[in-house]
């Protein structure tokens, strides 16, 4: 009997200690929501931003808007970056606010896709 009380108190602090630390990384919240400028033209333009953006680990959403050329994505600073968000889009050939894509990359795109380009 004394070996099982022993026991039971053991549990019952270790979930004490379980539960303050489930409550500390609970608070701390890495999602971040944020919007950027994308460039494109059309419903292909939508599905490839979107599409590429997806594929990074730790962005949770992605929806760009055509008209506005904007781009809003929610994803986990603590497994990725908005640099690494952005390189994922001109990756496949679409300019940001921040990055430019190779030339020959955007020379790649469709031609309903290809949008008109700011100088460097």
């Amino acid at each position: 009997m004394v070996h099982s009380k022993l026991l039971s108190t053991e549990v019952s602090h270790l979930n004490f200690k379980n539960y303050t630390t489930g409550f500390q990384v609970l608070e701390e919240n890495t999602v971040k929501d944020t919007t950027i400028t994308v460039y494109g033209n059309c419903g292909t333009c939508k599905k490839a931003i979107e599409k590429a953006v997806k594929a990074v680990d730790g962005v949770e959403s992605a929806s760009w808007d055509k008209k506005k050329k904007i781009l809003s994505v929610q994803f986990d600073y603590a497994k990725t970056s908005l640099d690494l968000i952005e390189k994922a889009i001109i990756s496949i050939g679409y300019d940001t606010e921040h990055f430019r894509a190779d030339d020959a990359v955007y020379e790649e795109l469709h031609q309903c896709c290809k949008y008109e380009r700011k100088p460097h």
